[in-house]
């Protein structure tokens, strides 16, 4: 075992930067977890984390002699581990659809994200990126019409995946326009984004993103 998991308390190795780390960051807000959050540039990773994250993956959990990487992994850790407030529901059909949602924002939003927040696309794929994540996010705006969180009245692990993406949207260049279809949306990230949870939840790189 790594030295890492010779820690005798909680640590989170976080980017600062990373929509990743920040979901997971969140979680750990609103359930008021006590941890050391050790700032990790994703890009020079030490050889002890590369070894507790073997796909060079931000964010890695350690927790006493548990190491763990994969921010989906470790936010059903912490809700496991920390039940209250619940971030999943209690019943297994109910649970395993917000897996399922969140699986579609890993498969539907992130890959796109990731590849125009590294900004290497050239001009032409990064215009068609924007416009398909864009109409995804659109895509939202009668789901949210009925629930106050996404398919859901209570705050919970998929609204800790979608918050990251769109706080970061002027970073890459997205723009949601103001008007009947996407006033829901709105309402959302005005939601969410005043959580207590949310606002503690951001490093102060994050909280440059949108001057808060």
């Amino acid at each position: 075992m790594v030295s890492l998991s010779n820690r005798t308390s909680m640590a989170l190795f976080s980017d600062p930067l990373d929509h990743y780390s920040h979901r997971v960051r969140i979680v750990m807000s609103e359930k008021g977890v006590t941890s050391e959050i050790i700032d990790t540039d994703s890009n020079n990773l030490s050889a002890e984390i590369l070894e507790v994250s073997p796909y060079a993956e931000m964010p890695v959990l350690v927790d006493r002699d548990v190491c763990l990487y994969n921010s989906v992994i470790l936010m059903e850790y912490l809700d496991e581990r920390f039940p209250h407030p619940p971030l999943l529901p209690v019943y297994p059909v109910s649970r395993a659809h917000i897996r399922l949602f969140i699986e579609r924002i890993e498969r539907d939003w992130c890959g796109i994200f990731d590849d125009l927040i590294e900004g290497k696309l050239p001009p032409a794929k990064a215009k068609k990126a924007r416009a398909e994540l864009k109409s995804h996010i659109l895509g939202m705006s009668q789901i949210l019409k009925e629930k106050p969180y996404f398919m859901s009245d209570e705050f919970s692990l998929i609204d800790c995946c979608i918050a990251p993406i769109l706080w970061r949207l002027p970073v890459i260049d997205i723009e949601i326009k103001k008007d009947a279809k996407s006033k829901p949306i709105y309402a959302y990230m005005e939601r969410v984004f005043t959580k207590k949870c949310f606002i503690d939840s951001l490093s102060e790189l994050e909280r440059e993103m949108r001057n808060a």
